[in-house]
Order: C-alpha cells, then sequence, then structure tokens
C-alpha cells in the first residue's frame, strides 16, 4: 500500500477510534454516575484528527519490515507503540483530555484498544489489496 493511503487510512480510524471511546465513555458516566451531558472545549475537535495523523505519521517507519529478522520487526513494533503512546500521553496533557490518573488509565486502555483495532484494519486492507493485484496479474496471464 503507498505510504500517503495508509497515512490517510489509519487518520481517518484513529480519529474514527477515537470518537466512538468518547461515545462509550459517556455511555458509562450515563449509567453510572446519571451524567446527562456531554461538555467539551470548542478546540477539542481538531485535537481529535490533530492526533491522530501524528499517530499515524510514525507508522510509515515500520511499514517495510521484508528482509528484516522476526525479532527486528518485534522491537520496530514495540518502539512503535511506546512512540505513540509518548504521542497520546502529550497530547491528552496538552489538550487537557485527562485531569487525574483515573482519567489517564481510561486514556490508556483505549488507546491499546485503538492501537489493536488499527494493526487489524491495516493488515486487513494490505491484504485486500494483495488478493487485487493477484487476481489483477492472474487476469494479465490468462489473457495471455
Amino acid at each position: 500500500m503507498n505510504k500517503c493511503k495508509i497515512v490517510f487510512y489509519q487518520t481517518l480510524m484513529i480519529s474514527t477510534a477515537i470518537l466512538v471511546g468518547l461515545g462509550i465513555q459517556e455511555i458509562i458516566g450515563y449509567f453510572r454516575y446519571g451524567i446527562e451531558s456531554f461538555e467539551i472545549e470548542w478546540y477539542i475537535p481538531i485535537t481529535i484528527p490533530l492526533t491522530a495523523l501524528l499517530c499515524s505519521i510514525p507508522s510509515i517507519l515500520i511499514i517495510d519490515c521484508e528482509g528484516l529478522s522476526k525479532k527486528r520487526i518485534i522491537f520496530r513494533v514495540i518502539v512503535h507503540f511506546i512512540c505513540l503512546l509518548m504521542i497520546v500521553s502529550g497530547c491528552g496533557y496538552l489538550f487537557k483530555w485527562y485531569s487525574n490518573a483515573d482519567e489517564y488509565i481510561v486514556i490508556l486502555i483505549e488507546y491499546v484498544l485503538i492501537y489493536a483495532f488499527v494493526w487489524l484494519a491495516s493488515w486487513w486492507f494490505e491484504k485486500k489489496d494483495e488478493v487485487k493485484i493477484n487476481e489483477a496479474l492472474k487476469d494479465l496471464q490468462d489473457n495471455e
């Protein structure tokens, strides 16, 4: 998959997952505490895609794992996970997504779930592209 396409897809997936996470937090807050209003600061809507973009750009660094040993690939994924965690934690602090340890733990849980979701979805998109390419190559061979 081309690098710009990966950044675009991941930015959309991360933004969507963050919005779903916010919705789930509000549903839990409603049923657990009876909170019926959802208030956010005026700048929060732009922070979601900005953070998603910042998190999708480092993915370009680990895309080309061809020819690397399994240990190197695992090392890259761990470094990627930690780098994105630092980006999310920094953005969360800067944009005031959390104000105490309990809220930060919720952000961490959402981060891990979103990370897993984006990895699985990216893998699925890549496999889907491979199947299309293989089918196109097979059609070319059949025509010859």
